[in-house]
């Protein structure tokens, strides 16, 4: 049987955020990769309130709203591709992708790439067809192959790349996740395969969120190294309910919602991004290059590019900065044009023509 684009569908199965998008690029959609058993909360309100995912394993609630019921931390290490978590968020994507026979196109991080890739794909096959999924196909790429084929990269001014210039000289990668940070590198085109031209650690932007609410469980600590202008209120305390989740949530929105009134979370969050940065980039960089002044540029993707900015990633980089708009969508768009370029050429378009 043929391989028809309908049939594609990429999936980013991160720590910290699931995302898909179908070979046709018409049908898409993320959630919060947080996953709780539905049993797990009582009265009313949630029963009323929420969607439950049903599986022939169980029920679940799957996304933002398991951040209520305390859903546990996702291990930043390999068992996270080997959990229940995992396997129900892949179940979720293939429901609201709707195709029977899905062409299957993922990633995993580059610190356990080689080690589990044959495993994972058949983990892959085995939970889709334990639900009656008959999987024409199931692709695994190394994570930071993404987002050099990400059709939306700009230049941090907001211009957008050349699709030509990507194919000329040395280009770096750096995706930091939620858990993990995967980096690599394409010169001329071809992605190295050399041992040494990868990196990938269990790190991410969750040990930002891990150190900004430990800093504002001790606002007056953290006030002594923030300029006066942007100091917590005296009165600033956190509530029995706020976790590490809640920072995610309050990165990504930009302030902390307070009295009815907002506190931007830029310059509070700041010493935990930096230390973050002048503790990862540079380590990144070591074990691949030693110096970026040599490559054309350098593709950042990932939550953890957004949460840091452009202030923080020029701080470690010389070279040129290339990243989307939704920088923590460029995994899941590049995987989609890898495949559509490789085995779809009659569909595949230059970026320029938004592939």
């Amino acid at each position: 049987m043929s391989e028809t684009i309908e049939q594609l569908v990429a999936i980013d199965l991160g720590n910290g955020y699931t995302s898909y998008m179908s070979g046709t690029g018409e049908k898409n959609g993320g959630f919060a990769s947080l996953v709780t058993d539905s049993r797990s909360s009582q009265g009313l309100g949630g029963s009323f309130s929420r969607e439950v995912f049903k599986t022939k394993n169980g029920s679940y609630y799957v996304g933002d709203e398991c951040r209520e019921d305390g859903a546990v931390s996702r291990s930043t290490d390999s068992a996270f591709y080997k959990s229940d978590a995992i396997r129900v968020l892949l179940l979720r994507v293939l429901k609201e992708f709707g195709h029977k026979q899905p062409i299957i196109v993922t990633g995993l991080p580059t610190e356990f790439f080689h080690s589990h890739r044959d495993e994972f794909g058949k983990d892959i096959r085995r939970w889709a067809s334990e639900e009656g999924y008959q999987p024409a196909k199931v692709q695994i790429l190394p994570q930071y192959v993404g987002p050099w084929f990400d059709p939306e990269l700009k230049s941090i001014a907001g211009k957008t790349i050349e699709p030509a210039a990507v194919m000329q000289g040395k280009w770096g990668i750096i995706d930091i996740g939620h858990g993990t940070i995967d980096a690599g590198q394409f010169v001329n085109g071809q992605v190295s395969s050399h041992a040494d031209h990868r990196y990938g650690e269990s790190k991410g932007v969750s040990d930002i969120h891990k150190s900004l609410f430990t800093a504002l469980q001790n606002p007056d600590e953290l006030n002594q190294k923030l300029a006066t202008k942007h100091r917590l209120p005296k009165e600033f305390t956190l509530d029995t309910q706020t976790t590490e989740y809640t920072m995610d949530t309050w990165l990504r929105q930009g302030y902390i919602p307070w009295r009815g009134d907002r506190i931007d979370i830029g310059p509070i969050s700041m010493p935990a991004r930096q230390a973050f940065a002048d503790d990862v980039i540079p380590r990144v960089i070591k074990s691949i290059w030693g110096s970026t002044d040599f490559l054309m540029g350098i593709i950042f993707a990932g939550g953890g590019a957004t949460v840091l900015g452009p202030e923080l990633l020029q701080k470690h980089v010389r070279a040129p900065i290339y990243l989307a708009d939704d920088p923590w969508n460029s995994i899941v768009r590049g995987m989609r044009r890898f495949y559509v370029t490789q085995n779809f050429k009659e569909h595949a378009k230059l970026r320029t023509e938004r592939v």
